[in-house]
């Protein structure tokens, strides 16, 4: 073949490449199974699915609703769904621990400097006769998850500076939609919840916060499985566009018309209401919140809620893409 021939023939082929893009890159996409827990501390999953930058990275995403972040856990590890927007969970430390494949490797939601979308609430009438966090030994406490959750965490963060620990009270497993009944009906003392319940609950005088998380910290994140770990160069694309679509949602970058009805669509909560609320604090990075991984597990481990002896480290813990 000449020289000229070779040209037209490249010529041809890449005229053929360009008018056929969409359709090439359809064909080499990966399909991407994603479990979320329906709260806006997951929104960079859902602006880089809305905004077509999973696409863009290559995958056809399935975002599916999950009950709890724990409940998830197996299901990464099994591959029964590529990666899981969830909480870090005595489910995870004792799903490492057991050899199953399954990392950590984004903090998403931080406790912000400003607000208090998650909160310790205490009873209305308990409130206004004097209850308060140092009261609370041998109360009953109501959170989403049992006792190894994020929620249990959150409630031992908030215990500690009055000298009280997660066995000083009852723990009781109540999701967030069923406290307003549970405070009500007075079979909780106090709730841990998060917004738009913190402030339903507050307007509704059932309850008054008495207490919140540390800000700065964060107990929610992004696992993958092992058709992501081991597979790197996925990987890494994968977080370059939940980390795009996290730099979009910091700052009032949050408060734009397509990032609001990202998250409103996978909460089912309405737009308004997401704009109203308390918000919680992105980093544009997706960086992992390594204090709280740790302090975590020591708090676990404290407690008897994980019973193994030697503490995980940071590379059974950890993936970094």
């Amino acid at each position: 073949m000449t020289s000229r021939s070779r040209f037209v023939g490249a010529l041809a082929a890449a005229a053929a490449a360009a008018a056929f893009p969409r359709p090439v890159r359809a064909q080499t996409r990966k399909p991407l199974t994603v479990g979320y827990v329906p709260s806006t501390l997951f929104a960079p999953l859902f602006v880089a699915a809305e905004r077509g930058y999973l696409q863009e990275a290559g995958f056809d995403a399935t975002l599916q609703p999950i009950t709890a972040g724990a409940d998830s856990m197996s299901l990464v590890a099994q591959g029964q769904i590529d990666l899981a927007g969830a909480a870090l969970s005595a489910a995870f430390y004792n799903a490492v621990n057991r050899g199953l494949e399954v990392k950590f490797v984004a903090s998403t939601g931080y406790q912000p400097r400003s607000g208090r979308p998650s909160a310790l609430l205490v009873r209305e009438d308990l409130y206004a006769a004097g209850t308060r966090l140092g009261e609370l030994k041998g109360k009953k406490i109501g959170w989403i998850g049992n006792t190894g959750a994020a929620s249990a965490y959150y409630v031992a963060r908030i215990l500690r500076p009055v000298g009280l620990r997660l066995t000083d009270i009852e723990a009781v497993n109540v999701a967030n939609p069923d406290q307003e009944v549970a405070l009500e009906r007075r079979a909780v003392d106090a709730v841990f919840t998060s917004s738009p319940f913190t402030e339903l609950f507050v307007d509704k005088k059932l309850a008054r916060i008495a207490g919140a998380p540390p800000p700065g910290i964060a107990a929610s994140g992004i696992f993958f499985g092992p058709t992501l770990l081991g597979n790197p160069d996925a990987a890494a694309s994968l977080m370059n566009a939940f980390r795009k679509a996290a730099a979009d949602i910091t700052g009032e970058g949050y408060y734009a018309a397509a990032n609001l009805a990202a998250s409103a669509k996978y909460t089912r909560q309405t737009v308004e209401l997401i704009r109203a609320a308390p918000r919680y604090d992105f980093k544009p990075d997706l960086r992992i919140d390594q204090g709280t991984l740790e302090d975590m597990q020591r708090e676990f481990l404290a407690d008897g809620i994980l019973t193994y002896k030697t503490p995980l480290n940071e590379v059974r813990l950890v993936a970094r893409f």
